[in-house]
């Protein structure tokens, strides 16, 4: 029973370096584990394969750097993905520390050589942030031009050649919103929603983007039919881009990832096991 005795005893500090060497070597070795790919993602993924060129889609996205690594991703795939499909897309922010990361976004994705002809104005539209959360949904539930006279590079929206059909959000395709808390999604789940069922003879359909631990709390609407898919933390960016077919370094942090949660199941178990043996042997003596 000695070794078992060590294991319970072991210095904490010996799991530490454990842990941080396992992630280091996954970050410079990737380990290539398959990525499940589960329900509410791929609903978001099928509903923007189902939309025809030319289609409209809505990009909210209400967060800043504090939750760039599980959001950004998010972001960029979806950006990606209408380009890929020839789906037209405007995308926001409610969150004012947003707008230079969704910039960031935006010059990445174009860096891309088969989206170099992509044209601001005709194929995307960036209107920037506004603050001020359920009354700018609503305004752009009524005219997207009361929330937002001009885009992000002061351009007036009548002059975008995109913006001359989409006049409220019951002329959009499809929406996401990507959010870090309020406002977000809960946001556009109840002052946009009313607009989106305005749409005949079908509604708009809403999906959403979270970081991990809001995650759960958005299970119910996806229960509801209020989302349509949801993307959990960057698990679940990375299952959208594991369907898009990219390769990513979202791929290999998520890689160090699942080795640490391994790693650390593994010394519970174990410690566990040793715990209830050492505990018989001591209540045989």
């Amino acid at each position: 029973m000695g070794a078992l005795s060590k294991l319970l005893a072991i210095d904490r500090r010996i799991i530490f370096l454990v842990i941080a060497g396992a992630i280091i070597i996954a970050l410079f070795l990737p380990t290539g584990l398959s990525v499940a790919k589960t329900p509410p993602v791929k609903s978001i993924y099928d509903k923007m394969e189902s939309l025809p060129p030319g289609s409209v889609v809505l990009i909210s996205n209400d967060y800043d750097p504090s939750s760039k690594p599980e959001l950004y991703p998010m972001t960029y795939a979806l950006f990606y993905h209408c380009f890929k499909k020839n789906v037209k897309f405007v995308t926001m922010t409610l969150w004012p520390g947003g707008e230079l990361l969704m910039a960031d976004v935006l010059s990445e994705v174009l860096k891309e050589k088969e989206f170099k002809d992509k044209k601001e104005g005709e194929d995307y539209v960036f209107l920037g942030a506004k603050v001020g959360a359920s009354a700018v949904v609503m305004q752009m539930g009524q005219d997207i031009q009361l929330a937002f006279p001009t885009d992000r590079n002061k351009k007036p929206l009548s002059d975008l050649p995109l913006m001359k059909k989409i006049k409220t959000l019951t002329d959009l395709d499809y929406a996401v919103a990507i959010s870090a808390g309020v406002p977000g999604i809960d946001t556009w789940i109840v002052y946009g929603s009313e607009y989106f069922r305005k749409k005949k003879p079908k509604r708009v359909e809403l999906g959403g983007g979270c970081t991990g631990v809001q995650a759960t709390q958005y299970y119910p609407y996806l229960d509801s039919g209020q989302l349509n898919g949801l993307m959990g933390g960057m698990k679940g960016a990375v299952e959208y881009e594991a369907h898009l077919g990219l390769k990513t370094k979202e791929m290999i942090e998520m890689d160090a990832q699942s080795v640490t949660h391994i790693i650390i199941i593994a010394f519970v178990i174990l410690g566990n096991i040793a715990y209830f043996i050492t505990r018989k042997s001591r209540g045989n003596k």
